[in-house]
């Protein structure tokens, strides 16, 4: 066997070995739940990412539709104190 010979099979030996476990096992049987999880993990943190900034958005409108409910119901009990206790109340 010459020197050259032996070079490349060390040096695809060493790239097998440098392959991860998931990779090794990546097409087979035993790989694929492993790659379904790697899909819903990385999923999951685009989702929550999306997520999380869809939601700052979202919370500030949310804040000031309520903000208009709340103005809008306190007016409606201030209008009904003064009907039946006749005067507002002192704040």
């Amino acid at each position: 066997m010459t020197t050259q010979t032996a070079a490349k099979k060390k040096a695809a030996a060493k790239k097998e070995a440098e392959k991860s476990v998931f990779e090794r096992l990546e097409g087979s049987v035993i790989g694929q739940p492993f790659a379904i999880a790697n899909k819903a993990f990385l999923a999951s943190l685009g989702l929550f990412s999306t997520i999380q900034t869809e939601f700052g958005n979202k919370f500030d409108e949310f804040a000031k539709d309520g903000e208009v409910v709340r103005d809008k119901y306190q007016e409606s009990f201030a209008d009904f104190r003064k009907n039946f206790f006749g005067q507002p109340p002192a704040a």
